[in-house]
């Protein structure tokens, strides 16, 4: 039996794998698409993100898959407490701005960007954690890489979808380098924050949501003043 068992753990372990690289191939194919569609605004980005959810909702409730639902309720968290760090990009910093975009507001950012960071958490979490088990350290810093280049694409691709853009800051083509720098440890930092409430409670995964969206916030922080404040422009 607990072979058995182990065997069904590892066949949900490998589909929860491949449901969530599928919202990042949907994500990245959609991306691109949406830059030949001139009325992109901040309706695609809700839609993009409601669709994401749906696939991973519909992978909980018909495999009844506990782990992708505290990995939901992680990202949710995540989403929210991120909020501080947009607000301090936007006001702070003034290198970030939502106002191409339009539509309702959650505090000083589009209202479905908890949902984005969600999505976001979700996948640098799981399939971090993933390369993390499989192959240790350098799986560790692979994820890190990924998280360089990967949300630096969603960065660039933003202003040419009319989702958000930046300026006053030092950049890679549209992408600032501290936002770069700052998602290879956010990268990172998801995939040690999903090892902790993997095998943990909902509770765990709520306090690892929470901790990830400071997290968030100290990462940009320390990257921007490396990239913009120490060295003058």
């Amino acid at each position: 039996m607990t072979t058995e068992a182990g065997l069904e753990a590892d066949a949900l372990a490998r589909g929860r794998l491949r449901i969530v690289i599928t919202t990042i191939v949907i994500n990245i194919v959609a991306v691109a698409l949406l830059t030949l569609a001139p009325w992109s605004d901040w309706k695609t980005g809700l839609a993009l993100n409601l669709v994401d959810n749906f696939i991973l909702l519909r992978a909980v409730v018909k495999h009844r898959d506990s782990v992708l639902a505290r990995f939901i309720v992680f990202g949710l968290a995540v989403g929210f407490t991120e909020l501080a760090a947009d607000a301090w990009l936007v006001d702070y910093t003034k290198t970030l701005d939502y106002s191409v975009g339009g539509g309702p507001m959650l505090w000083r950012s589009p209202f479905w960007m908890p949902l984005a960071w969600e999505i976001v958490a979700v996948q640098f979490g799981y399939v971090g954690l993933w390369l993390w088990d499989r192959y240790g350290w350098w799986g560790l810093a692979g994820i890190g890489l990924l998280g360089a280049i990967n949300i630096p694409y969603y960065e660039e691709m933003a202003r040419r979808i009319h989702w958000w853009q930046y300026d006053n800051c030092r950049m890679l083509s549209h992408t600032p380098y501290y936002i770069i720098l700052g998602d290879f440890g956010i990268a990172i930092l998801l995939a040690v924050m999903a090892k902790h409430f993997s095998r943990g409670n909902w509770t765990t995964a709520l306090q690892a949501g929470l901790a990830s969206g400071v997290g968030i916030f100290i990462f940009y922080a320390i990257a921007y003043t490396l990239t913009d404040s120490l060295v003058p422009r």
